[in-house]
């Protein structure tokens, strides 16, 4: 059985609506773990559980824990503790709170943890590989030793996108010859099978020189059996990879070798039902046979009560913590359209972290270069569904909507750069629609391949975004042969300077490259600040400008485009359709999805 990308998600609530979520959690995870162990012991099998990474970080409680002392009490730990895992792998996001915090949470579980490429002195219990004995009972009742051997990996660009905690203190190599020299070590040792924790996903599509997503490569290492995914928050087996060659989406196999990647935020268990035989009793086990499903924590599913008791002290701080207003606004603030128009969420979001650059370059030379924001929408659906859109009602503003503001552990930082690197900036931004044929009413706006994300706009600049052109850069973020869609790019109202420079307040994320975007140097991040994104929003909410967020409004669509495009957005998104009235929106229905279909006029 397998776990990955729970992201904290211990019970199946929504903490910035403050109400019981639709998803599943690891409470529900745990009955179906109960379920499961008691057929296989009805049918005299030995049974594995492991957790595929991405653990620690991901919802407010996260952060709520993280930013207290944990003492000995860290609540996942105990939970996985108590439902008695075998092992675990880390995940990129399992370092977004700093080594030390991950040092404390492994320690508190107890439980054997793996990475192959990981190099650190910080982690003294993550091991490169682990060897497991279990005792299986034959047919003919005859009791067996078989040898579990388990490798791990996460991305290459994890000591990228957290190198704020991992520079000069942990390395993380690339993961296939990580896993194959750590594979190979584990059948020396005696391992019968090997199973592979794969921090990572099924590439969908090219995703370029620098892959993140290496399944296939994984599955053609000779020493490795089978193996657990994630990181891409899809679901294998089952339609979320149909088309992708050499993928049996039905049989749940990638080049023959069992997958099973169980989504995220705890919606499903991911189970293996494996088959071993071998030639004599001097021969190692190998897999003869593997049957493969995603058993999905729904509604139906009743929360084991020991579960959700552990989670309860975490679960009633972190509400009372998020139930604290912050502001007042006099106007309805969302992300419904968000990718339509400029809006206001990434504007506000823009302000914060402006407001601290400001203040960390007062009184020095950087003060005296133009200040600008790099700003992403957050919460635009996606793979979370019609329910991942933020809605702030006219009245109190609370630390709960922040938390939706920005769900990632993201620092503020500042970048030093040039008009010409603003402009493919923008550019790469702009891969994430789609271009548009004439004649086509119901072309999707957005490319699903691009996470709504990673999408910035880049605020004290104006432009526009025509999508009669190729793009630029393709999904993978490389540069391609597109023309190229930002045009009329100005600055105080005047052609943008190519050779000026500016200061862009962002993230540690992006600075850094996240979102396929070209890394700054050293030498070019000149603010390299520990105020989380969330404190800085909290901060700017003592003293909003919302004069300046209302009417920011960098950028625009090429006006008289002559197209029709589709935006899916969420149902509410049907009342509030007066804020993109220039678009001439008309509803079109909904997705199987539950997304709501709005046809836009370009």
């Amino acid at each position: 059985m397998a776990t990955s990308d729970l992201h904290m998600q211990m019970t199946a609530f929504d903490y910035v609506r403050d109400k019981a979520g639709s998803s599943g959690s690891l409470a529900t995870i745990a009955t179906l773990i109960k379920m499961q162990r008691d057929e296989a012991e009805k049918e005299n099998r030995a049974c594995l559980l492991f957790d595929n990474g991405d653990t620690y970080q991901g919802n407010p409680v996260a952060d709520v824990i993280a930013q207290n002392d944990t003492g000995d009490d860290h609540p996942v730990a105990k939970i996985f503790e108590t439902l008695n895992y075998d092992a675990c792998g880390l995940g990129n996001h399992d370092f977004d709170h700093g080594l030390e915090y991950l040092e404390t949470c492994l320690s508190q579980s107890g439980l054997p943890t793996v990475c192959s490429n990981l190099t650190t002195a910080h982690l003294p219990m993550v091991a490169k590989r682990h060897l497991l004995t279990r005792k299986v009972t034959a047919p003919d009742g005859q009791i067996h030793s078989v040898r579990i051997g388990i490798v791990s990996s996460m991305p290459e660009k994890t000591a990228l996108w957290s190198r704020v905690h991992l520079e000069n203190r942990a390395t993380v190599q690339p993961a296939v010859p990580a896993l194959r020299r750590e594979a190979s070590a584990l059948k020396k040792e005696g391992a019968d099978i090997v199973i592979a924790l794969a921090h990572m996903g099924i590439a969908a599509f090219d995703e370029g020189p620098e892959t993140q997503n290496l399944i296939h490569e994984v599955a053609q290492i000779a020493d490795v059996d089978v193996i657990i995914g994630g990181h891409t928050h899809l679901r294998f087996p089952g339609p979320d990879h149909n088309g992708v060659e050499d993928v049996d989406i039905a049989a749940g196999t990638v080049y023959g070798k069992p997958l099973v990647q169980p989504g995220a935020a705890a919606s499903d268990l991911g189970v293996m039902d494996l088959e071993l035989s071998r030639h004599d009793n001097a021969s190692p086990w190998r897999v003869a046979g593997c049957k493969v499903s995603l058993v999905p924590a729904s509604r139906t599913v009743t929360a084991d009560a020991k579960v959700a008791e552990i989670a309860r002290p975490a679960h009633d701080k972190t509400r009372k913590y998020l139930s604290k207003s912050v502001a007042h606004i006099k106007q309805p603030m969302h992300s419904f359209f968000a990718l339509a128009h400029s809006s206001t969420l990434p504007a506000l979001l823009a302000e914060a972290k402006k407001s601290v650059v400001r203040a960390a370059t007062a009184d020095t030379p950087l003060a005296d270069l133009p200040l600008l924001a790099a700003s992403s929408a957050p919460m635009t659906g996606g793979l979370d569904g019609p329910e991942n859109y933020l809605y702030l009602d006219a009245g109190p503003v609370e630390r709960r909507h922040v938390a939706g503001m920005n769900p990632y552990a993201n620092n503020v930082w500042a970048v030093k750069t040039t008009g010409a690197q603003i402009v493919d900036w923008l550019e790469r931004s702009a891969m994430i629609f789609n271009l548009l044929k004439p004649d086509a009413p119901d072309q999707n706006l957005i490319d699903p391949r691009v996470p709504g994300f990673h999408y910035d706009a880049i605020y004290g600049l104006s432009y526009t975004i025509d999508l009669r052109s190729p793009a630029r850069f393709d999904t993978a973020g490389r540069l391609i042969d597109g023309g190229g869609r930002i045009s009329d790019v100005l600055w105080q109202g005047a052609p943008l300077d190519l050779e000026q420079s500016f200061i862009v307040a962002t993230t540690d994320h992006r600075a850094n490259g996240g979102g396929l975007y070209t890394p700054f140097s050293d030498s070019d991040i000149v603010v390299q600040g520990k105020t989380p994104l969330q404190a800085a929003l909290l901060r700017y909410f003592e003293n909003a400008d919302c004069k300046t967020i209302r009417t920011a409004k960098p950028w625009r669509f090429q006006p008289n485009m002559g197209r029709q495009a589709v935006l899916l957005t969420s149902p509410r998104a049907a009342d509030h359709l007066d804020d993109i009235a220039h678009l001439l929106p008309e509803i079109c229905g909904k997705t199987e999805a539950g997304f709501l279909r709005v046809r836009l006029h370009l």
